[in-house]
């Protein structure tokens, strides 16, 4: 009987079981799945949506669809393997990933390619990536390091440093330009600040120059002018907009069968940033409500464990992870749905683009290891020591 209740004790204790046990008893498996779903169904909107595309560009009808399905896979190598960090491992990767992204940033605008009257793309290998995506990643984590690092060592230097991080950003970006990704970077930076604990005053302060700077842009810039203009109407060519709506109303309920949609032929995105209109089209709006479901159910999940967090970093990082996801949500559908002026934002895990498929899988990589049930901090998959 003693042998007996020696044995059961061995097969449930935790020193007994190798990394990979222990990883998938502490990592967060719903979001994972929801995920791996997401990618799946990503691909198959490619397979649908991108020949058409790949037709009227003049390539291969699956030149898209086998990038597409080499960056799914690596984005879910990504995705596990960043999983496993620790606490300082995720700081470092942070650090590393921003500095490194920031002399991508530079080295793009000296020998980056130009598309759509700025630089954001490099080439690498036959692939173009948007070295701005990965950055956005590791801002949220390397700033709320930052905050959290410095709040106890000097007064106001952690808001120093921050602001110092966010100028270097936003200075790589305009010079491209891309005023769309540094207002994105600008609202993170901006709830990361305001959940640290920014007075109002500041946030008066930062919302009046937000809406200066939106101003300024508007006169500056002429892409930007024109894309307001469209999305207000003022020239009468928003015509990806008004197909888009066309897909909705076409695609009704239920859909009109996979592949079976005409929009895909006529938007020259389709495949990216209007991919959410080939769903309302061929899986119909009861689908693209549970898309939606889904998402707002990831987003619950990390809200509800980031604000049980007590260490401050953890709780910024992951704020600003999951914000940066539901904000690219939000802008992508937004602009299906002419609610929004068009942005070039793609759909999280669903629309073609390696930058942002991979990007992503960094982001909830992250999500993951800052939220697994006990192996937190100091964590050693190759030892038995629990906290």
């Amino acid at each position: 009987m003693f042998n007996s209740n020696i044995n059961n004790y061995k097969r449930f204790d935790r020193s007994n079981l190798n990394f990979l046990q222990k990883w998938w008893l502490d990592v967060d498996k719903i979001n994972f799945f929801f995920v791996i779903f997401m990618v799946a169904f990503g691909a198959i909107m490619i397979i649908s949506s991108s020949p058409s595309v790949a037709e009227r560009i003049d390539v291969d009808k699956f030149t898209f669809i086998r990038k597409q399905l080499i960056f799914a896979a690596v984005a879910i190598i990504i995705l596990v393997a960043i999983s496993f960090l620790n606490l300082k491992e995720i700081k470092l990767l942070a650090i590393i990933g921003m500095f490194v992204s920031l002399l991508l940033m530079v080295y793009l605008l000296i020998f980056g390619f130009e598309a759509k009257g700025s630089k954001r793309w490099i080439s690498i290998f036959g692939f173009t990536l948007q070295p701005s995506e990965f950055a956005k990643t590791f801002f949220v984590v390397t700033n709320a390091y930052i905050l959290y690092s410095f709040s106890q060592k000097r007064f106001l230097f952690n808001y120093v440093a921050s602001i110092a991080l966010l100028i270097a950003v936003v200075a790589l970006l305009i010079l491209q330009p891309d005023f769309g990704m540094t207002m994105i970077f600008a609202l993170l930076w901006s709830l990361q600040l305001f959940l640290f604990g920014l007075p109002m005053l500041l946030v008066f302060i930062i919302g009046f120059l937000a809406l200066c700077g939106g101003a300024l842009a508007y006169i500056k810039f002429p892409h930007v002018q024109d894309r307001i203009n469209r999305f207000l109407d003022l020239d009468g060519k928003n015509y990806q907009a008004d197909m888009s709506i066309d897909a909705y109303i076409n695609g009704s309920f239920f859909g009109v069968g996979p592949g079976a949609g005409v929009v895909k032929t006529h938007i020259p995105d389709a495949h990216t940033d209007f991919i959410f209109a080939v769903i309302a089209e061929e899986f119909g709006v009861l689908s693209c409500i549970a898309i939606l479901l889904i998402i707002l159910f990831i987003f619950g999940r990390v809200v509800k464990k980031a604000s049980k967090e007590n260490n401050m970093f953890r709780h910024l990082a992951l704020c600003g992870l999951i914000m940066q996801f539901i904000l690219q949500v939000t802008i992508n559908i937004g602009v299906t749905l002419r609610l929004l002026p068009t942005k070039g934002m793609t759909l999280p895990f669903i629309s073609y683009g390696g930058s942002s498929i991979l990007s992503m899988a960094i982001c909830f990589g992250l999500i993951l290891a800052l939220t697994k049930k006990k192996y937190h901090d100091n964590i050693d998959y190759g030892n038995t020591r629990m906290i």
